[in-house]
C-alpha cells in the first residue's frame, strides 16, 4: 500500500510543478552505468560490477534564481555482471538542482525504480529482485554550451531488492551505481 502511495505522490508532484513553472526546460540524456549490488549474501566469484546503458528525458523547473527542480524519466540497466545478478529499471528521480554559476551545478534527491526486466534461467538458476529499488542520488554537472551538458551521479540504493521470500535464509542486497552522461536541452 505504502509504494503505490509513493508513486502516485511522486507523479502529483511531478505534475504541478510542470503546471505552474514558468520557463521549463527539456532534455534527453544518455550515458554510461556502472552499477554492483552491494549484499553479504552475493559470493566474491559473482561481486563483478556489470556496465549498462543510461537513457532518459528531463525537465529543469526554475524556482529561484539559482535553483530549479529536475524530474528525470530513465532507463537503466543495473545489477552485477553475472547474468543470475542483472536487472533493469524504469527510474523516476528528482533532484532539486542547485546552480553556481552558468556552468557548475550539483543535484540530489530521491529516485524510485520499476523493475522491467531480471535474468531468468531455464536451468532455475536466477535471483528475484522486488519490483521498486528506492534510491538516492547525487550528482554535479556542467554545462557545455547553452543546449549541451554532462553529469556524473552516484546513486546509493536504500530499499533491499532481493525478493527473499521463497528463500530459506533472508537475503539483502542494495543498488550502486555510478554514472556518466552527457544530454542535449531542447
Amino acid at each position: 500500500m505504502k509504494r503505490p502511495l509513493l508513486c502516485a505522490t511522486f507523479f502529483l508532484l511531478f505534475g504541478i510543478l510542470i503546471t505552474y513553472a514558468q520557463e521549463v526546460s527539456y532534455g534527453i540524456r544518455i550515458g554510461a552505468n556502472l552499477s554492483s549490488i552491494s549484499s553479504d549474501d552475493i559470493s566474491e566469484d559473482l561481486e563483478d560490477s556489470r556496465f549498462g546503458i543510461v537513457a532518459g528525458f528531463m525537465a529543469e523547473i526554475p524556482l529561484k534564481e539559482k535553483i530549479s527542480i529536475q524530474p528525470e524519466f530513465q532507463y537503466s540497466s543495473q545489477g552485477n555482471d553475472d547474468e543470475s545478478l542483472q536487472v533493469d529499471y524504469l527510474q523516476l528521480p528528482i533532484f532539486i538542482k542547485y546552480n553556481f554559476s552558468e556552468m557548475f551545478n550539483i543535484h540530489i534527491g530521491p529516485q524510485i525504480g520499476l523493475k522491467i526486466w531480471d535474468w531468468k534461467d531455464n536451468a532455475g538458476v536466477d535471483t528475484n529482485f522486488n519490483t521498486f529499488d528506492i534510491a538516492a542520488v547525487a550528482g554535479i554537472g556542467v554545462n557545455i554550451t547553452e543546449n549541451f551538458f554532462a553529469d556524473l551521479r552516484y546513486g546509493f540504493g536504500i530499499s533491499n531488492i532481493i525478493d527473499d521470500e521463497n528463500l530459506p535464509n533472508s537475503a539483502e542486497g542494495n543498488s550502486r551505481n555510478i554514472q556518466l552522461s552527457v544530454g542535449y536541452r531542447l
